[in-house]
């Protein structure tokens, strides 16, 4: 089978996963990294005001990092338990 754009479909788990997958959970890893460099900023200067800032910004982002994990993995999860309408359709037209 073949989608519009020409390429050939992929399987159920990669249609789920592309479908209802989360937020990207690189946003809350970037932002943590972002935070371990405004404290290798801070600490070089003697800014103890920027490295205290980076450390909330750092585990701000991980925070975040785990919470979108949390969030594409029940998703994820939910997808994969809830009937697709392809297979309802496949065991009408088996019935038939």
């Amino acid at each position: 089978m073949s989608n519009e754009a020409g390429g050939v479909q992929g399987s159920g788990l990669s249609r789920a996963t592309s479908e209802n997958a989360g937020p990207d959970p690189v946003i809350g890893a970037g932002i943590a990294l972002l935070g371990i460099f405004l404290m290798g900023v801070g600490g070089a200067q003697g800014a103890h005001y920027l490295f205290n800032f980076g450390v909330l910004v750092a585990v701000l982002g991980a925070v975040l990092f785990v919470l979108f994990v949390t969030l594409t993995a029940l998703k994820q999860r939910r997808a994969s338990r809830a009937p697709s309408p392809e297979a309802s359709a496949e065991q009408r037209d088996a019935r038939d």
